[in-house]
């Protein structure tokens, strides 16, 4: 295991308005840092905290791959597609923004809404834009909510080689990741503890709730994950950065 970047929970940049608390892996808006404008095709990994009923109002994207995942309460999602949806806790919402797409995403529910925004860069320019969305409640171990190779009938699908599980451990689960992975990457705790291990190497790392980590691998069975207590996160994997 090669580790490339590891990114600590309090030194993410931070954005803060009167109706949102975000946290932001990478450079994003006004904060800028060369070292952290990316990790391979992801562009941002946005931890977003929205009160009860405010949020983000309309504006544009195109050309990227808009990944939502909420963690807790729910968001109301319109575009210029006519999709109009709200998106609970423990679903994910898929935009391939393409040649240009407008939406809003609002808490109109009277209590707090926790979700990760991922921005991923397309391996196409000037696609249709498309919008998707699923559940995936009752999650339990390693749990693919993207499949590049698409080989595991996947209902999500972006325009990039790049595979995303949403990892959820419980005391007694066995923890492992998945024998899938490739070469290159990145691990974002939501919420626990983790020990990341090269048996081989003897190298290991430890994460916390909030803290990301970039790593390269040779092999998926050289490394181990252990923890003593319950671990929620988010596991993105491609071939080259």
């Amino acid at each position: 295991m090669n580790i490339l970047k590891f990114r600590k929970s309090n030194e993410r940049f931070k954005s803060n308005r009167e109706w949102l608390d975000s946290k932001h892996s990478f450079s994003f808006a006004e904060h800028r840092d060369p070292f952290w404008d990316n990790f391979g095709k992801i562009k941002v990994i946005n931890e977003d905290i929205i009160s009860p009923n405010s949020g983000f109002s309309t504006h544009s994207h195109s050309n990227m791959e808009i990944v939502t995942v909420v963690i807790k309460g729910e968001i109301t999602h319109r575009d210029s597609l006519n999709n109009l949806g709200k998106i609970h806790a423990d679903e994910v919402q898929i935009m391939s923004a393409g040649t240009g797409i407008s939406h809003s995403e609002k808490n109109e529910e009277n209590i707090g809404c926790k979700l990760f925004q991922i921005w991923i860069y397309p391996d196409i320019q000037d696609l249709k834009p498309s919008y998707n969305q699923i559940s995936i409640k009752n999650i339990s171990g390693n749990n693919l909510i993207i499949d590049s190779s698409k080989k595991n009938n996947c209902q999500l699908f972006i325009n990039q080689d790049i595979s995303i599980w949403r990892c959820k451990y419980n005391h007694l689960n066995k923890k492992y990741l998945p024998s899938e992975i490739k070469r290159f990457n990145w691990i974002q705790i939501i919420e626990g503890d983790l020990l990341l291990r090269d048996k081989k190497n003897k190298l290991s790392k430890t994460l916390s709730s909030g803290d990301g980590l970039g790593f390269e691998i040779s092999d998926c069975c050289d490394i181990d994950i252990q923890s003593d207590n319950e671990v929620d996160m988010l596991l993105f994997s491609m071939p080259n950065i």
